[in-house]
């Protein structure tokens, strides 16, 4: 519901912001977003909320646990109100604003669910309330940002603009959302309840490479928006996809290289991944690989955006996420759980390829495939065999750094690019 609740209203706040410097421009837009994100959102919580019962008893089996659903209703409204205050805070590159806000989130979420469900034992209620809670707070927060810089001005032309940039960003997400959550189902029904635990484990051991692609495109999407549809961007976005693809490459040898140590991490009883999950640990190299693809998609937007073609977004990722289903069905039969983290790396596969095509032809990149591809051709030389064989860690470690050296006697490095860090390390540090 978050998705339809959003319908890409904060991506369509940061296309269409970026498009002009004029400050009543600017105003007039971000006015638009923040009263039709408040009357939708109003809308449809108050439609959620007057058919609790109906939805109560659908969703969960009994008219008793309607209560659950009028709390959705406010924790939905509440946290969709601040996607375009969020959206805002990129644009205008103020990083610990945004991150003190998601942080007190957090502090205040983990507070109040001690208080409710450990002190007042209010149970799966208290998890409800605490977030409720929290999310009004949150808004609260950002609208105290938000409220000076807006005015009591509506734009139908812009609304328009808005809404068409903004809905294909619907079935973009509920697509992705099923990339990522209807592999379990199928699992459940080719293979059976327990190994959904221990690929749901694998999954979140992928985390880590989430969050370095969920950072990378929160800076990105307003940084390629700014830079605009201009002849020296496309210089800049393909060195830009090399370097990202450098960077989570090297952070998946890494991560694959020490992945058993990670999986069997213990702090005292406590273990990272419970003994009953850590079958888990063949999948997460292929799972992390899936999301460098999904960050890489990411890296190939500008072309898409520039346009105010996002409704290719939508066919592209619905293709990726029937890509990803059906090799479910091929290879779970054949490979078990391990068939599905495959599914999920070819349905990114899929879905960043599709990308590139649709986007070089709205705005041509001159990306430097033939050093990406020797970025992965040394990444899998050097990752798979670490993984396969597990050496000892001392080895292990040999190997993590041996894979710049490699990057350099190969000639990955340029020499203006050595040249750039020569000249950012300190002359003392140098000598």
């Amino acid at each position: 519901m978050n998705i339809i609740y959003n319908y890409g209203l904060d991506s369509a706040l940061m296309r269409f912001y970026s498009e002009d410097s004029n400050r009543s421009w600017k105003t007039n837009i971000l006015s638009t977003a923040i009263w039709i994100s408040l009357l939708t959102s109003l809308i449809l919580s108050c439609i959620i909320y007057s058919l609790s019962s109906a939805l109560g008893k659908t969703l969960l089996s009994s008219i008793d646990y309607s209560f659950l659903i009028k709390y959705t209703a406010f924790i939905l409204f509440f946290d969709c109100i601040c996607h375009v205050p969020f959206a805002l805070l990129r644009l205008e590159e103020k990083p610990f604003q945004f991150m003190g806000i998601r942080f007190i989130n957090v502090l205040i979420t983990f507070g109040l669910n001690i208080y409710f469900v450990a002190f007042l034992k209010m149970g799966v209620e208290g998890i409800f309330k605490s977030n409720m809670i929290t999310s009004a707070v949150t808004a609260t927060i950002l609208y105290a940002f938000t409220i000076p810089k807006i005015k009591f001005t509506f734009s139908s032309s812009a609304a328009k603009n808005l809404a068409l940039f903004g809905l294909p960003f619907i079935p973009v997400g509920l697509a992705t959302v099923t990339m990522e959550m209807l592999n379990r189902y199928i699992i459940e029904h080719l293979i059976g309840l327990e190994a959904v635990g221990i690929f749901s484990a694998g999954f979140k051991l992928g985390t880590f490479m989430l969050l370095v692609c969920t950072a990378f495109y929160y800076a990105w999407q307003p940084f390629f928006l700014k830079a605009g549809k201009k002849e020296s961007s496309r210089l800049l976005f393909s060195r830009v996809l090399t370097y990202f693809v450098l960077v989570t490459l090297s952070f998946w040898v890494l991560l694959t290289a020490f992945i058993h140590e990670i999986i069997h991490l213990k702090f005292g009883s406590f273990y990272l991944i419970g003994t009953e999950f850590q079958a888990c640990e063949p999948l997460v190299p292929v799972i992390l690989l899936g999301y460098v693809f999904l960050g890489i998609n990411q890296v190939f937007l500008p072309g898409i955006y520039f346009e105010k073609k996002t409704r290719y977004l939508a066919y592209i990722t619905i293709i990726a996420a029937t890509a990803n289903v059906a090799a479910n069905f091929i290879l779970i039969p054949f490979l078990g759980i391990l068939g599905s983290a495959f599914s999920s790396l070819f349905g990114y596969i899929i879905l960043a390829s599709s990308t590139l095509v649709v986007s070089q032809r709205l705005f041509k990149v001159p990306y430097e495939f033939r050093r990406v591809a020797l970025l992965f051709v040394l990444a899998m030389a050097v990752g798979i065999p670490t993984y396969v064989f597990q050496p000892q860690i001392i080895i292990r470690i040999f190997v993590v750094i041996a894979f710049p050296l490699l990057l350099k006697i190969s000639g990955f490095f340029k020499k203006d690019e050595i040249g750039a860090l020569k000249v950012l390390i300190p002359h003392k540090s140098r000598k």
